[in-house]
């Protein structure tokens, strides 16, 4: 078979049908993925040591390489998070993905192919509900809009807040389109909610918030609603399958310690936050939108973009008011939660917002713009895009290269010949606090090269139950403590049982 009778057959198939909206947003954002994962190949390459969360983060993937059950990342509240969904993903990454050297490259790779599907899927999914490509190019357009002060690196994190951001698009799109009866859409709707839920806490309001406003759309059609056997069976099954997939780990553990780690994600969730004052809420939101929308007024100029579609919703259609509806009242929800959360207000817990404001401009533009949606785009169009696209990668989208953290290195070699079993200790004061991230991160390598290491209170929320120091451990192991510095020594000096390089100072203590 020629080349050209190939093309003529995919083609009449419409499998590289140019003129069809949804191949065309396939092309344009393939286009994007590739090209900007191709110009930041070489962050990915080499060596690489986790500090701060990301390595409290390795233990847990370390307890799942060991065939162990992991519970979910850890959190200031100290307890920790509801589940562990992400990190199975990243242990299976971590084995799927050996092409590259670093572990934490594999974890990258795998989190960008997560978010970018996310995102592409959203965007495939709009273009086949309004049949045009317009819908999903403005909400693309919309989402990098939002998404640039964050930096657009953040597709490539394997931090946890940063993760949830493009979940939540497909989290937003799962509710609206199951308040339109598209039972399809269940088993999406709970792979995410329980996705976002797990890997922050902060993830129980959006779902509670989801289930609500899809119970009370059904609710009022329900005379209308086709409940056939046929149609409801398999998304039913298949969402019941991935819930109990999902929680699974987290069910054991809770019946492995009982009343353990859930019980008290629970009661913390029943019994609720602080009280903050408005001009703490206030600040915080204003400090969000000031980097989002970088003008005078940012607040005014959100509020315009939230009450347009309510007073001109002319071109919005029965799922685009829905979005709205949705996006709204999770805005106002989002901000009675401020007011309740516990402790100092933390703005990371809140990044996923972000895609919300990403909805809500989106619907501003199809208020504008609606008229343009059946203006089709032609092959050649859609030919000159992807070389604007691809042009814009090349030129701006190379990301800063990120710090690889070498000094773990140092660190480890520094002591791992000392004892194949290590106490890792620093102070809970404001002086050696900083060590915390040095210490995790030292811990962790330790952990990966097959020694014991266990940290002391009060630090056992960091690590899962394996590195907790026993009290025979505290008696057997040698004890590292970790001090700060008041100046920075540049290369690494050993004075007896004291090591110091940079800002560290590290105290042996051998049993």
């Amino acid at each position: 078979m020629k080349f050209d009778d190939l093309k003529s057959l995919f083609t009449k198939s419409n499998v590289l049908n140019l003129n069809k909206p949804e191949v065309q947003i396939i092309g344009l954002f393939l286009t994007f993925v590739s090209l900007y994962f191709f110009v930041n190949l070489s962050s990915f390459s080499g060596e690489y040591y986790f500090v701060t969360d990301l390595a409290a983060n390795d233990f847990q993937i370390m307890e799942i390489l060991s065939g162990r059950i992991a519970y979910g990342p850890y959190s200031r509240f100290q307890f920790n998070h509801p589940g562990p969904v992400y990190f199975y993903f990243l242990a299976i990454s971590e084995k799927v993905f050996s092409f590259f050297e670093s572990n934490y490259a594999r974890y990258v790779f795998f989190t960008y192919l997560f978010n970018t599907t996310c995102l592409g899927f959203v965007l495939y999914q709009l273009t086949k509900t309004f049949k045009s490509l317009w819908p999903a190019v403005l909400l693309w357009i919309s989402s990098f809009f939002v998404w640039k002060s964050l930096g657009f690196g953040f597709l490539f994190e394997t931090w946890t807040p940063y993760v949830m951001i493009c979940p939540f698009l497909v989290f937003i799109f799962s509710v609206v389109n199951l308040s339109e009866k598209k039972w399809w859409y269940l088993p999406i709707f709970i792979f995410v909610a329980s996705f976002l839920f797990q890997v922050n806490i902060m993830g129980a309001v959006p779902f509670g918030i989801g289930t609500f406003f899809i119970l009370y759309y059904l609710f009022q059609v329900r005379k209308t609603i086709d409940w056939k056997r046929e149609k409801l069976f398999f998304p039913v099954l298949i969402s019941v399958f991935v819930l109990f997939l999902i929680w699974l780990p987290v069910i054991i553990d809770f019946f492995q310690n009982f009343p353990g780690n859930i019980s008290s994600v629970l009661k913390y969730l029943l019994k609720g936050g602080g009280n903050k004052k408005p001009v703490e809420v206030f600040s915080f939101v204003k400090t969000m939108l000031d980097s989002t929308f970088p003008l005078p007024y940012a607040g005014f100029f959100y509020g315009l973009i939230i009450l347009i579609p309510f007073r001109k919703s002319e071109g919005l259609n029965s799922f685009a008011l829905k979005l709205r509806n949705f996006s709204f009242l999770y805005t106002i929800v989002i901000l009675f939660t401020l007011f309740r959360m516990k402790g100092p207000i933390v703005p990371h817990l809140f990044w996923h917002f972000d895609s919300v404001i990403a909805v809500q401009v989106f619907l501003l533009f199809l208020v504008f713009f609606h008229k343009n949606w059946e203006a089709d785009w032609k092959p050649k169009q859609v030919v000159w895009v992807m070389l604007l696209i691809a042009f814009v990668i090349l030129l701006y989208g190379k990301e800063p290269l990120r710090e690889r953290n070498l000094f773990v290195k140092e660190w480890v070699s520094a002591v791992q010949n000392l004892d194949d079993k290590f106490v890792l200790h620093w102070d809970s004061n404001p002086k050696d606090f900083p060590q915390g991230n040095l210490v995790l991160g030292v811990a962790a390598e330790l952990n990966r090269q097959g020694k014991k290491v266990c940290l002391t209170e009060p630090w056992f929320f960091l690590v899962p139950r394996t590195y907790h120091c026993s009290p025979e451990a505290l008696k057997s192991y040698t004890v590292l403590k970790f001090e700060t510095l008041d100046s920075e020594v540049r290369d690494l000096v050993r004075d007896g049982n004291q090591i110091q390089y940079l800002n560290s100072l590290v105290k042996i203590q051998k049993n």
